[in-house]
């Protein structure tokens, strides 16, 4: 419905605009853009006619054998022009070529389009090739091509009509063939590829077999780094660049809720080697399944379990070191701290391959460690923000 009223707009623009005061150039803008979208609109829908016309002759052709037309003329709905016209013949043209199946050739004929005065013993006529074929039979430019295809687009009410005909010429210009095809202008063109024409029950078939054919299982290798916030004390603790690996599944066909597990490892030299485990669900959140076509965008929570070892893992402690911890550290027995975390995030995935996300985290057992801070409060303090980059395999 609101492209049929953008239309009607459309074409009574220029009586609305006579009837009123000039136009704002807020109004302008506003009319260039309703312009632009309803004719992107129409021009999807006349490309997908024209596929549905080509491909119905692949399954029927028009003739029994490869036959020169000539592609007469084409009219579109008032208002859109020579501009459309193009459009449409090239088009059409490059769908024809991709489908010899069709049993159709475009064949060139100048003379067939252009104007031609026929004089005789009654009158003189000035016609266009196609409308007096005794003209062109006179003149000898009937010698590669004895057919014309005219393709007439109209709007009728709520839909865009193709009217396309394939006539003789010959004096009584007989029709040999005709095809009158119709779609809602409410609804979105289908865009098949003009080399691989298919039906509308096809298309909707592989559609449905693409989504049906998404594993539920994935494996994701997950390179994430986790930043921590500055505490009272002058020492931080530096960032941690993990390398997780694990599984995922679907807990639906649809994906919209996802769970998995994985374990990480993080190194540094001299400074830390740290090892987690993780388990982590998600839910969809931009659409109730996912596209093919567009990323989705998930939210995530996630639990950890973490061990460092190292100088790094000193920063993680919350009370001071004792007698024991100095005489351990002098003897190379390397600090050592064990923790919870959990997560909040969200992720941008594209295809189900590639997936980029953010989060923060809360370490419960840390909030009084001197070199620890927090980057936001609610409902529990998060010490670490990160971003992470997953490759779905």
């Amino acid at each position: 419905m609101r492209s049929l009223l953008a239309f009607a707009a459309f074409v009574m623009l220029p009586a609305a605009a006579a009837a009123q005061a000039a136009p704002t150039d807020q109004q302008r803008a506003q009319l260039e853009s309703l312009r632009a979208e309803v004719a992107a609109q129409i021009q999807l829908q006349a490309y997908d006619l024209v596929d549905e016309l080509v491909y119905g002759w692949t399954q029927q052709p028009p003739f029994g054998l490869d036959t020169p037309v000539v592609l007469a003329g084409v009219s579109v709905p008032v208002g859109f022009g020579s501009g459309m016209q193009a459009l449409i013949e090239s088009h059409f043209a490059s769908v024809v070529i991709s489908n010899p199946r069709s049993r159709v050739i475009l064949s060139h004929c100048p003379q067939c389009t252009a104007l031609v005065i026929h004089s005789g013993a009654k009158a003189t006529i000035v016609a266009r090739g196609v409308d007096q074929p005794e003209a062109l039979a006179a003149a000898g430019a009937l010698a590669g091509s004895r057919h014309a295809l005219f393709l007439d687009f109209e709007a009728e009410g709520a839909s865009l009509v193709l009217r396309a005909r394939i006539t003789g010429l010959e004096p009584s210009l007989p029709i040999v063939h005709a095809k009158t095809l119709s779609t809602s202008t409410a609804s979105p063109a289908l865009l098949r590829t003009g080399d691989r024409l298919k039906s509308s029950a096809e298309a909707h078939q592989e559609y449905v077999d693409a989504i049906n054919g998404l594993s539920s299982f994935v494996a994701p290798m997950r390179i994430a780094v986790r930043s921590y916030a500055q505490g009272d004390e002058p020492l931080s603790v530096p960032p941690f660049i993990w390398v997780q690996a694990g599984f995922e599944g679907a807990f639906t066909q649809a994906r919209s809720w996802t769970g998995g597990i994985s374990v990480g490892y993080s190194y540094a030299p001299e400074l830390h080697n740290a090892f987690l485990i993780q388990g982590r669900i998600a839910r969809l959140v931009s659409g109730t399944a996912t596209s093919l076509t567009r990323p989705d965008l998930y939210i995530f929570f996630a639990a950890s379990a973490i061990d460092v070892r190292g100088v790094d893992a000193a920063m993680f402690r919350e009370d001071v070191p004792t007698p024991e911890d100095i005489i351990a550290a002098a003897e190379g027995d390397d600090p050592h701290q064990a923790f919870g975390a959990f997560q909040i995030g969200l992720e941008t995935r594209v295809k189900n391959r590639i997936a980029v996300g953010v989060f923060l985290e809360t370490m419960p057992t840390k909030n009084d460690a001197p070199s620890l801070g927090s980057y936001v409060t609610f409902g529990a303090e998060f010490q670490t923000a990160g971003a992470e980059v997953t490759f779905c395999f």
